[in-house]
Protein backbone atom coordinates (compact mmCIF):
# COMPACT_ATOMS: atom_id res chain seq x y z
CA UNK A 1 0.00 0.00 0.00
CA UNK A 2 2.58 2.66 0.90
CA UNK A 3 4.46 1.53 -2.63
CA UNK A 4 1.35 1.92 -4.44
CA UNK A 5 0.31 5.02 -2.26
CA UNK A 6 3.95 6.49 -3.15
CA UNK A 7 3.71 5.68 -7.08
CA UNK A 8 0.64 7.15 -6.92
CA UNK A 9 2.08 10.58 -5.95
CA UNK A 10 5.05 10.20 -8.22
CA UNK A 11 2.48 9.97 -11.33
CA UNK A 12 0.69 13.08 -9.63
CA UNK A 13 3.95 14.78 -9.79
CA UNK A 14 4.97 14.27 -13.21
CA UNK A 15 1.34 15.80 -14.08
CA UNK A 16 2.19 18.86 -11.96
CA UNK A 17 5.69 19.35 -13.45
CA UNK A 18 4.18 18.91 -16.59
CA UNK A 19 1.68 21.73 -15.74
CA UNK A 20 4.24 24.01 -14.20
CA UNK A 21 6.01 23.70 -17.29
CA UNK A 22 3.34 26.12 -19.27
CA UNK A 23 2.54 27.97 -15.57
CA UNK A 24 4.94 28.21 -13.07
CA UNK A 25 3.95 26.70 -9.42
CA UNK A 26 3.52 29.96 -7.22
CA UNK A 27 5.93 29.57 -4.26
CA UNK A 28 5.35 27.54 -1.04
CA UNK A 29 1.65 26.99 -2.67
CA UNK A 30 0.03 24.45 -4.59
CA UNK A 31 -1.97 26.64 -6.86
CA UNK A 32 -1.13 27.69 -10.23
CA UNK A 33 0.12 31.22 -11.76
CA UNK A 34 -1.98 31.97 -14.99
CA UNK A 35 -0.47 33.21 -18.11
CA UNK A 36 -2.21 36.59 -18.74
CA UNK A 37 -1.87 37.89 -22.60
CA UNK A 38 -2.68 41.68 -22.63
CA UNK A 39 -4.07 44.10 -26.22
CA UNK A 40 -3.73 47.53 -25.32
CA UNK A 41 -5.95 49.65 -27.42
CA UNK A 42 -3.23 51.77 -28.67
CA UNK A 43 -0.43 48.93 -29.44
CA UNK A 44 0.94 48.94 -33.23
CA UNK A 45 -0.51 44.94 -33.29
CA UNK A 46 -3.80 47.15 -34.38
CA UNK A 47 -5.89 46.60 -31.58
CA UNK A 48 -7.07 49.57 -30.57
CA UNK A 49 -9.87 51.79 -31.24
CA UNK A 50 -7.86 54.19 -33.96
CA UNK A 51 -10.39 54.46 -37.38
CA UNK A 52 -10.19 56.78 -40.18
CA UNK A 53 -12.55 57.33 -42.34
CA UNK A 54 -11.92 58.89 -46.02
CA UNK A 55 -15.67 59.49 -47.79
CA UNK A 56 -15.20 60.25 -51.73
CA UNK A 57 -18.32 62.42 -52.07
CA UNK A 58 -19.29 63.39 -56.16
CA UNK A 59 -19.89 67.16 -56.36
CA UNK A 60 -21.35 67.07 -59.59
CA UNK A 61 -24.06 68.78 -60.54
CA UNK A 62 -26.51 65.74 -60.41
CA UNK A 63 -26.12 64.72 -56.49
CA UNK A 64 -27.78 67.64 -54.28
CA UNK A 65 -30.42 64.41 -53.41
CA UNK A 66 -28.12 62.30 -52.63
CA UNK A 67 -26.23 64.33 -50.01
CA UNK A 68 -29.09 64.91 -48.88
CA UNK A 69 -30.23 61.63 -47.98
CA UNK A 70 -26.50 61.34 -46.49
CA UNK A 71 -27.08 64.40 -44.15
CA UNK A 72 -30.45 63.20 -43.02
CA UNK A 73 -29.51 59.18 -42.33
CA UNK A 74 -26.20 60.16 -40.32
CA UNK A 75 -27.31 61.68 -37.33
CA UNK A 76 -28.19 57.77 -35.91
CA UNK A 77 -25.17 56.34 -37.33
CA UNK A 78 -23.29 58.73 -35.26
CA UNK A 79 -25.19 58.17 -32.07
CA UNK A 80 -24.14 54.44 -32.55
CA UNK A 81 -20.97 54.26 -33.94
CA UNK A 82 -18.96 57.89 -33.64
CA UNK A 83 -18.31 57.00 -29.91
CA UNK A 84 -16.27 59.78 -27.81
CA UNK A 85 -14.58 57.01 -26.24
CA UNK A 86 -12.86 55.55 -29.05
CA UNK A 87 -10.40 57.00 -31.64
CA UNK A 88 -12.01 57.76 -34.86
CA UNK A 89 -11.25 59.92 -37.41
CA UNK A 90 -13.43 61.65 -40.35
CA UNK A 91 -12.60 63.34 -43.38
CA UNK A 92 -14.19 64.23 -46.98
CA UNK A 93 -13.05 65.02 -50.23
CA UNK A 94 -14.56 65.81 -53.47
CA UNK A 95 -14.25 63.35 -56.64
CA UNK A 96 -12.52 66.20 -58.79
CA UNK A 97 -10.13 66.83 -55.97
CA UNK A 98 -7.75 65.12 -58.74
CA UNK A 99 -7.70 68.74 -60.34
CA UNK A 100 -4.72 69.73 -57.76
CA UNK A 101 -2.20 67.21 -60.28
CA UNK A 102 0.42 69.95 -61.86
CA UNK A 103 -1.24 68.73 -65.33
CA UNK A 104 -4.51 70.43 -64.99
CA UNK A 105 -2.87 73.96 -64.16
CA UNK A 106 -2.95 74.96 -68.14
CA UNK A 107 -6.44 73.75 -68.28
CA UNK A 108 -7.77 75.92 -64.82
CA UNK A 109 -6.11 78.84 -66.13
CA UNK A 110 -7.68 78.72 -69.62
CA UNK A 111 -10.69 81.38 -70.39
CA UNK A 112 -14.12 79.98 -70.82
CA UNK A 113 -15.13 80.01 -74.70
CA UNK A 114 -17.46 82.92 -75.30
CA UNK A 115 -16.82 85.14 -72.11
CA UNK A 116 -14.84 87.41 -73.21
CA UNK A 117 -16.79 90.45 -73.15
CA UNK A 118 -19.69 88.89 -71.96
CA UNK A 119 -22.55 90.65 -69.50
CA UNK A 120 -24.35 88.81 -67.18
CA UNK A 121 -27.62 90.07 -66.57
CA UNK A 122 -27.92 88.32 -62.81
CA UNK A 123 -24.96 90.29 -61.65
CA UNK A 124 -25.24 93.47 -63.37
CA UNK A 125 -28.59 93.82 -61.75
CA UNK A 126 -27.31 94.11 -58.20
CA UNK A 127 -23.66 95.43 -58.78
CA UNK A 128 -24.54 97.37 -55.93
CA UNK A 129 -24.55 94.36 -53.74
CA UNK A 130 -21.62 92.28 -55.37
CA UNK A 131 -17.77 92.39 -55.08
CA UNK A 132 -15.58 90.31 -56.50
CA UNK A 133 -14.19 87.56 -55.25
CA UNK A 134 -10.33 87.85 -53.67
CA UNK A 135 -8.65 85.39 -56.10
CA UNK A 136 -9.72 87.64 -58.89
CA UNK A 137 -10.71 91.30 -58.15
CA UNK A 138 -11.01 92.60 -61.89
CA UNK A 139 -13.48 89.38 -62.65
CA UNK A 140 -16.34 91.31 -63.56
CA UNK A 141 -16.27 94.99 -64.31
CA UNK A 142 -17.91 96.74 -61.54
CA UNK A 143 -19.28 99.67 -63.24
CA UNK A 144 -20.69 97.92 -66.17
CA UNK A 145 -21.16 94.11 -64.99
CA UNK A 146 -19.33 92.99 -68.26
CA UNK A 147 -16.40 90.06 -67.69
CA UNK A 148 -13.91 92.73 -69.75
CA UNK A 149 -11.29 89.62 -69.91
CA UNK A 150 -13.36 86.63 -69.58
CA UNK A 151 -14.05 83.93 -67.14
CA UNK A 152 -11.26 81.77 -66.39
CA UNK A 153 -11.62 77.86 -65.47
CA UNK A 154 -10.42 78.54 -62.07
CA UNK A 155 -12.77 81.63 -61.57
CA UNK A 156 -16.10 78.97 -61.41
CA UNK A 157 -14.89 77.54 -58.58
CA UNK A 158 -12.03 79.18 -56.95
CA UNK A 159 -10.55 76.09 -54.89
CA UNK A 160 -9.58 74.12 -58.09
CA UNK A 161 -5.98 74.98 -57.78
CA UNK A 162 -2.59 73.21 -56.81
CA UNK A 163 -3.50 73.38 -52.63
CA UNK A 164 -7.45 71.52 -53.66
CA UNK A 165 -5.89 68.16 -52.49
CA UNK A 166 -4.53 69.44 -48.89
CA UNK A 167 -7.23 68.86 -45.93
CA UNK A 168 -7.47 72.45 -44.51
CA UNK A 169 -9.83 74.80 -43.91
CA UNK A 170 -12.10 76.56 -46.28
CA UNK A 171 -11.25 73.59 -48.39
CA UNK A 172 -13.39 69.55 -47.91
CA UNK A 173 -15.08 71.71 -44.94
CA UNK A 174 -18.56 72.61 -46.80
CA UNK A 175 -19.80 73.30 -50.38
CA UNK A 176 -17.36 74.39 -52.77
CA UNK A 177 -18.28 78.17 -53.71
CA UNK A 178 -18.55 78.40 -57.47
CA UNK A 179 -19.75 81.37 -59.49
CA UNK A 180 -23.21 82.05 -59.75
CA UNK A 181 -24.27 83.35 -62.80
CA UNK A 182 -26.31 81.73 -65.78
CA UNK A 183 -23.35 80.26 -67.58
CA UNK A 184 -23.45 78.02 -64.57
CA UNK A 185 -26.06 76.71 -65.66
CA UNK A 186 -27.08 73.20 -63.38
CA UNK A 187 -25.38 75.87 -60.41
CA UNK A 188 -27.72 78.75 -61.41
CA UNK A 189 -31.12 77.35 -62.69
CA UNK A 190 -31.15 74.20 -61.47
CA UNK A 191 -31.91 71.95 -57.90
CA UNK A 192 -29.29 73.66 -56.13
CA UNK A 193 -30.71 77.21 -57.70
CA UNK A 194 -27.62 79.23 -56.25
CA UNK A 195 -29.94 82.61 -56.34
CA UNK A 196 -31.21 81.37 -52.85
CA UNK A 197 -27.80 81.71 -50.79
CA UNK A 198 -26.49 84.94 -53.34
CA UNK A 199 -28.75 87.11 -52.24
CA UNK A 200 -27.61 90.20 -50.20
CA UNK A 201 -30.60 89.19 -47.47
CA UNK A 202 -29.83 85.61 -47.06
CA UNK A 203 -28.66 83.69 -43.99
CA UNK A 204 -25.46 83.61 -43.06
CA UNK A 205 -23.48 80.33 -41.90
CA UNK A 206 -24.26 76.56 -41.64
CA UNK A 207 -27.45 76.77 -39.29
CA UNK A 208 -30.20 76.66 -42.20
CA UNK A 209 -28.05 74.00 -44.27
CA UNK A 210 -28.48 72.12 -41.04
CA UNK A 211 -31.78 72.62 -40.17
CA UNK A 212 -33.71 74.64 -42.48
CA UNK A 213 -36.87 77.06 -41.52
CA UNK A 214 -40.07 76.98 -42.82
CA UNK A 215 -40.17 77.53 -46.49
CA UNK A 216 -36.73 76.58 -47.11
CA UNK A 217 -34.89 73.07 -48.48
CA UNK A 218 -31.58 71.80 -47.43
CA UNK A 219 -30.46 71.69 -51.29
CA UNK A 220 -30.54 75.11 -51.67
CA UNK A 221 -29.46 76.14 -48.30
CA UNK A 222 -26.08 73.79 -48.62
CA UNK A 223 -24.79 75.76 -50.64
CA UNK A 224 -21.68 78.17 -50.71
CA UNK A 225 -21.39 80.89 -53.52
CA UNK A 226 -18.65 83.43 -53.87
CA UNK A 227 -21.02 86.11 -52.19
CA UNK A 228 -21.89 83.72 -49.73
CA UNK A 229 -19.27 81.41 -49.11
CA UNK A 230 -20.27 80.92 -45.43
CA UNK A 231 -21.03 77.37 -44.57
CA UNK A 232 -18.10 75.56 -43.54
CA UNK A 233 -17.10 73.99 -40.31
CA UNK A 234 -13.81 75.02 -40.56
CA UNK A 235 -12.61 71.46 -39.41
CA UNK A 236 -11.21 69.27 -42.54
CA UNK A 237 -10.53 66.06 -40.01
CA UNK A 238 -12.50 65.58 -37.33
CA UNK A 239 -12.11 63.12 -34.08
CA UNK A 240 -14.53 61.51 -31.58
CA UNK A 241 -11.64 62.24 -29.02
CA UNK A 242 -11.64 66.13 -29.75
CA UNK A 243 -14.96 67.19 -30.72
CA UNK A 244 -18.69 66.06 -28.37
CA UNK A 245 -20.74 64.12 -30.29
CA UNK A 246 -22.89 66.78 -31.60
CA UNK A 247 -20.94 69.26 -32.68
CA UNK A 248 -18.91 66.16 -34.53
CA UNK A 249 -22.17 65.20 -36.19
CA UNK A 250 -22.80 68.88 -37.12
CA UNK A 251 -19.27 69.62 -38.34
CA UNK A 252 -19.53 66.50 -40.66
CA UNK A 253 -22.69 67.28 -42.03
CA UNK A 254 -21.14 70.54 -43.38
CA UNK A 255 -18.45 68.42 -44.84
CA UNK A 256 -20.43 65.33 -46.44
CA UNK A 257 -21.93 68.48 -48.31
CA UNK A 258 -19.36 68.96 -51.29
CA UNK A 259 -21.63 70.61 -53.38
CA UNK A 260 -22.70 70.19 -56.79
CA UNK A 261 -20.93 72.42 -58.98
CA UNK A 262 -17.49 70.53 -59.28
CA UNK A 263 -16.45 68.36 -62.26
CA UNK A 264 -18.40 66.51 -64.48
CA UNK A 265 -15.29 64.24 -65.19
CA UNK A 266 -15.60 61.75 -61.78
CA UNK A 267 -12.44 60.76 -60.64
CA UNK A 268 -12.92 58.76 -57.58
CA UNK A 269 -9.66 56.55 -57.45
CA UNK A 270 -7.12 59.39 -59.00
CA UNK A 271 -8.89 61.96 -56.38
CA UNK A 272 -7.76 59.54 -53.69
CA UNK A 273 -4.37 59.06 -54.72
CA UNK A 274 -4.22 62.85 -55.03
CA UNK A 275 -4.73 63.04 -51.39
CA UNK A 276 -2.20 60.75 -50.62
CA UNK A 277 0.57 62.20 -52.83
CA UNK A 278 -0.63 66.21 -51.73
CA UNK A 279 -1.40 65.50 -48.42
CA UNK A 280 -0.44 62.41 -46.44
CA UNK A 281 3.49 63.77 -45.92
CA UNK A 282 2.46 67.38 -44.80
CA UNK A 283 1.65 68.35 -41.48
CA UNK A 284 -2.44 68.01 -42.39
CA UNK A 285 -1.92 64.32 -42.85
CA UNK A 286 -5.20 62.01 -42.57
CA UNK A 287 -4.41 58.42 -42.22
CA UNK A 288 -1.89 57.24 -39.21
CA UNK A 289 -0.06 54.28 -38.48
CA UNK A 290 -1.55 51.49 -37.11
CA UNK A 291 -5.02 52.72 -37.63
CA UNK A 292 -8.35 50.62 -39.47
CA UNK A 293 -9.12 53.17 -42.93
CA UNK A 294 -12.16 52.93 -44.24
CA UNK A 295 -12.77 54.27 -47.90
CA UNK A 296 -16.30 55.25 -48.61
CA UNK A 297 -16.97 56.47 -52.07
CA UNK A 298 -20.42 58.39 -52.68
CA UNK A 299 -21.01 58.86 -56.34
CA UNK A 300 -23.77 58.11 -59.09
CA UNK A 301 -21.58 57.68 -61.96
CA UNK A 302 -18.69 54.79 -62.59
CA UNK A 303 -14.84 55.94 -61.49
CA UNK A 304 -13.73 57.58 -64.45
CA UNK A 305 -9.52 57.96 -63.85
CA UNK A 306 -7.62 58.37 -66.76
CA UNK A 307 -3.70 57.82 -67.09
CA UNK A 308 -2.11 61.38 -67.39
CA UNK A 309 0.08 61.75 -69.61
CA UNK A 310 3.98 62.44 -68.56
CA UNK A 311 4.06 65.37 -71.07
CA UNK A 312 0.56 66.81 -71.51
CA UNK A 313 -0.78 68.25 -74.37
CA UNK A 314 -1.11 71.64 -74.46
CA UNK A 315 -5.07 71.10 -74.77
CA UNK A 316 -5.07 68.79 -71.92
CA UNK A 317 -8.09 69.22 -70.13
CA UNK A 318 -10.62 66.81 -67.52
CA UNK A 319 -12.38 66.38 -71.19
CA UNK A 320 -9.02 64.82 -72.92
CA UNK A 321 -9.61 60.93 -73.56
CA UNK A 322 -13.55 60.65 -74.05
CA UNK A 323 -15.40 59.26 -76.19
CA UNK A 324 -18.49 60.58 -77.94
CA UNK A 325 -19.93 56.96 -79.56
CA UNK A 326 -20.35 54.65 -76.56
CA UNK A 327 -21.42 51.11 -76.20
CA UNK A 328 -24.53 50.36 -75.13
CA UNK A 329 -25.53 49.02 -71.75
CA UNK A 330 -27.59 46.90 -70.23
CA UNK A 331 -28.33 46.35 -66.65
CA UNK A 332 -31.39 44.33 -65.38
CA UNK A 333 -32.63 44.44 -68.72
CA UNK A 334 -32.85 48.52 -68.48
CA UNK A 335 -30.34 49.85 -71.27
CA UNK A 336 -29.28 52.74 -71.60
CA UNK A 337 -26.10 54.63 -73.67
CA UNK A 338 -23.97 57.35 -71.85
CA UNK A 339 -23.53 60.89 -73.89
CA UNK A 340 -19.88 60.72 -73.70
CA UNK A 341 -17.67 58.27 -71.45
CA UNK A 342 -13.68 57.89 -70.60
CA UNK A 343 -11.78 55.97 -73.09
CA UNK A 344 -11.65 52.33 -71.77
CA UNK A 345 -8.38 51.64 -72.77
CA UNK A 346 -6.83 55.31 -71.35
CA UNK A 347 -8.47 53.97 -67.96
CA UNK A 348 -6.09 53.14 -64.59
CA UNK A 349 -6.49 49.50 -64.00
CA UNK A 350 -8.12 48.93 -61.20
CA UNK A 351 -5.61 46.65 -59.67
CA UNK A 352 -2.52 49.70 -59.88
CA UNK A 353 -5.09 51.60 -57.97
CA UNK A 354 -5.07 48.54 -55.36
CA UNK A 355 -1.27 48.36 -55.58
CA UNK A 356 -0.93 51.81 -54.77
CA UNK A 357 -3.25 52.03 -51.62
CA UNK A 358 -1.63 48.82 -50.55
CA UNK A 359 1.87 50.40 -50.91
CA UNK A 360 1.20 53.43 -49.03
CA UNK A 361 -0.65 52.09 -46.37
CA UNK A 362 2.27 49.52 -45.72
CA UNK A 363 4.46 52.27 -45.84
CA UNK A 364 3.31 54.29 -43.60
CA UNK A 365 2.58 50.95 -40.56
CA UNK A 366 6.28 50.24 -41.47
CA UNK A 367 5.11 46.42 -41.88
CA UNK A 368 6.36 45.44 -45.85
CA UNK A 369 4.68 42.38 -45.58
CA UNK A 370 1.40 43.06 -43.38
CA UNK A 371 -1.80 43.38 -44.28
CA UNK A 372 -2.48 47.17 -45.45
CA UNK A 373 -5.88 46.89 -42.77
CA UNK A 374 -8.32 49.53 -44.78
CA UNK A 375 -11.52 48.32 -46.49
CA UNK A 376 -13.61 49.59 -49.47
CA UNK A 377 -17.36 50.93 -49.22
CA UNK A 378 -18.95 52.14 -52.18
CA UNK A 379 -22.83 53.59 -52.35
CA UNK A 380 -23.05 53.83 -56.12
CA UNK A 381 -26.07 52.87 -58.94
CA UNK A 382 -26.01 48.73 -58.99
CA UNK A 383 -29.14 47.89 -60.52
CA UNK A 384 -31.33 48.89 -63.19
CA UNK A 385 -34.04 49.98 -61.33
CA UNK A 386 -31.55 53.06 -59.29
CA UNK A 387 -29.88 53.79 -63.26
CA UNK A 388 -33.85 54.07 -64.57
CA UNK A 389 -34.44 56.05 -61.44
CA UNK A 390 -31.83 58.92 -61.56
CA UNK A 391 -31.12 59.10 -65.16
CA UNK A 392 -34.92 60.31 -64.92
CA UNK A 393 -34.84 62.92 -62.27
CA UNK A 394 -31.46 63.83 -64.36
CA UNK A 395 -33.34 64.29 -67.36
CA UNK A 396 -35.50 66.28 -65.40
CA UNK A 397 -32.47 68.99 -63.92
CA UNK A 398 -31.44 69.30 -67.40
CA UNK A 399 -34.65 70.54 -68.63
CA UNK A 400 -34.65 73.15 -65.95
CA UNK A 401 -31.24 74.12 -66.62
CA UNK A 402 -32.23 74.82 -70.02
CA UNK A 403 -29.92 72.11 -71.33
CA UNK A 404 -30.60 69.16 -74.10
CA UNK A 405 -30.18 66.42 -71.73
CA UNK A 406 -27.09 64.03 -70.94
CA UNK A 407 -26.97 60.69 -70.12
CA UNK A 408 -24.70 60.52 -67.59
CA UNK A 409 -25.77 58.29 -64.81
CA UNK A 410 -23.70 55.14 -64.63
CA UNK A 411 -23.02 51.65 -62.85
CA UNK A 412 -20.31 52.15 -60.56
CA UNK A 413 -18.49 48.39 -62.03
CA UNK A 414 -15.02 49.99 -61.19
CA UNK A 415 -15.64 50.97 -57.65
CA UNK A 416 -17.48 46.98 -57.02
CA UNK A 417 -14.18 45.79 -58.92
CA UNK A 418 -12.14 47.71 -56.26
CA UNK A 419 -13.69 46.47 -53.13
CA UNK A 420 -13.74 42.71 -54.33
CA UNK A 421 -9.90 43.21 -54.83
CA UNK A 422 -9.68 44.19 -51.57
CA UNK A 423 -11.96 42.42 -49.83
CA UNK A 424 -11.58 42.62 -45.66
CA UNK A 425 -15.48 43.29 -45.31
CA UNK A 426 -15.93 45.52 -48.04
CA UNK A 427 -19.25 46.82 -49.33
CA UNK A 428 -21.66 48.17 -52.04
CA UNK A 429 -24.55 49.32 -51.26
CA UNK A 430 -27.11 51.66 -53.98
CA UNK A 431 -27.31 55.15 -53.95
CA UNK A 432 -30.83 54.88 -54.73
CA UNK A 433 -32.24 53.92 -51.97
CA UNK A 434 -35.03 56.37 -49.89
CA UNK A 435 -33.31 55.88 -46.50
CA UNK A 436 -29.73 56.09 -46.43
CA UNK A 437 -30.13 54.92 -42.17
CA UNK A 438 -29.51 51.41 -43.55
CA UNK A 439 -26.30 51.56 -45.59
CA UNK A 440 -24.78 53.71 -42.56
CA UNK A 441 -25.56 51.30 -40.44
CA UNK A 442 -24.29 48.59 -42.48
CA UNK A 443 -21.08 50.59 -42.80
CA UNK A 444 -20.59 50.59 -39.38
CA UNK A 445 -21.18 47.52 -38.06
CA UNK A 446 -18.58 46.64 -40.82
CA UNK A 447 -16.06 49.09 -38.68
CA UNK A 448 -17.49 47.27 -35.91
CA UNK A 449 -16.74 44.16 -36.97
CA UNK A 450 -13.29 45.06 -38.34
CA UNK A 451 -12.15 45.89 -34.46
CA UNK A 452 -13.59 42.80 -32.96
CA UNK A 453 -10.94 40.57 -33.59
CA UNK A 454 -8.07 40.18 -31.73
CA UNK A 455 -4.46 37.78 -32.65
CA UNK A 456 -3.75 35.86 -29.36
CA UNK A 457 0.30 34.69 -29.35
CA UNK A 458 -1.24 31.15 -28.92
CA UNK A 459 -4.36 29.09 -28.85
CA UNK A 460 -5.72 27.87 -25.57
CA UNK A 461 -4.93 24.41 -24.61
CA UNK A 462 -7.70 21.94 -24.08
CA UNK A 463 -6.68 21.78 -20.65
CA UNK A 464 -7.18 25.78 -20.14
CA UNK A 465 -10.54 27.47 -19.19
CA UNK A 466 -9.95 31.48 -20.34
CA UNK A 467 -11.56 34.54 -18.79
CA UNK A 468 -11.39 37.51 -20.99
CA UNK A 469 -11.98 40.69 -19.56
CA UNK A 470 -11.92 44.61 -20.15
CA UNK A 471 -9.20 46.41 -17.86
CA UNK A 472 -10.41 50.00 -17.72
CA UNK A 473 -7.71 53.19 -17.54
CA UNK A 474 -9.30 53.93 -14.02
CA UNK A 475 -8.75 50.41 -13.00
CA UNK A 476 -12.03 48.68 -13.02
CA UNK A 477 -12.63 45.26 -15.01
CA UNK A 478 -15.54 44.40 -16.45
CA UNK A 479 -15.15 40.28 -17.23
CA UNK A 480 -16.78 39.21 -21.10
CA UNK A 481 -19.26 36.68 -20.85
CA UNK A 482 -18.28 33.61 -23.13
CA UNK A 483 -21.13 33.71 -25.20
CA UNK A 484 -19.93 37.40 -26.25
CA UNK A 485 -16.89 35.98 -28.05
CA UNK A 486 -15.44 33.21 -30.00
CA UNK A 487 -11.90 31.95 -30.60
CA UNK A 488 -10.42 29.84 -33.64
CA UNK A 489 -6.51 28.84 -33.28
CA UNK A 490 -4.63 32.33 -31.76
CA UNK A 491 -7.65 34.26 -33.00
CA UNK A 492 -10.45 36.15 -30.60
CA UNK A 493 -13.34 37.73 -32.12
CA UNK A 494 -15.56 39.56 -30.00
CA UNK A 495 -19.24 38.83 -31.29
CA UNK A 496 -21.34 41.08 -29.39
CA UNK A 497 -21.33 44.35 -31.28
CA UNK A 498 -22.39 46.03 -28.10
CA UNK A 499 -19.54 45.07 -26.04
CA UNK A 500 -16.97 46.09 -29.12
CA UNK A 501 -18.56 49.92 -28.93
CA UNK A 502 -18.07 49.80 -25.76
CA UNK A 503 -14.25 49.53 -25.74
CA UNK A 504 -12.42 52.61 -24.86
CA UNK A 505 -9.39 53.92 -26.05
CA UNK A 506 -7.13 53.15 -23.28
CA UNK A 507 -8.78 49.94 -22.41
CA UNK A 508 -6.80 46.62 -21.83
CA UNK A 509 -8.42 43.65 -22.56
CA UNK A 510 -6.92 40.88 -20.73
CA UNK A 511 -6.82 36.99 -21.79
CA UNK A 512 -6.62 35.10 -18.80
CA UNK A 513 -5.47 31.37 -19.54
CA UNK A 514 -6.43 29.27 -16.41
CA UNK A 515 -5.41 25.76 -15.45
CA UNK A 516 -8.24 23.55 -14.71
CA UNK A 517 -7.71 21.75 -11.55
CA UNK A 518 -6.38 18.25 -11.56
CA UNK A 519 -8.01 16.76 -8.87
Amino acid sequence: MKFRAMLLMLGLGGLFVGFFGCTGQLPNSFRLAQQVENFTAQSEIKVNTAVDLLWVVDNSASMDVSQDKLRQGFRSFAERYLQATWDIRIAVITTDTYLAHPAFAPYLNQTVTGTKGLKSRYISGRLSNYSNPPNNPTLVNLKTGVFDLGIHIEDLMPAWNWFYARLVPGSHDGPGAALCYEGNSYFFYGTTNCRIRDDANAPRGADHCLNPSAGEAAVTQCVNTLENDTIHSGKPILNTLMEDPKTLTDSFLVNVTTGTSGSGSERGFASVLQLLSDNELSETAFFRKGSLRGIFFVTDEDDQSLVIPVNPPSDFSPASDYLTHCQKKSVDDYAYTLSSCADPAELVAVADVKASLDRFFRRIDGEETASPNYFIASIIPNSGATLAQLQRQRSLDDKAAGNPGDVSVDRGDRYVALGELVGNGSLVREIGEVDYSGILHDLGETVVAQKSVFTMTREPTGSEDMIVSLVHADGTKTVIAASKYSISGKTLTITDSETTLSLRAGDILSINYQPRSVL
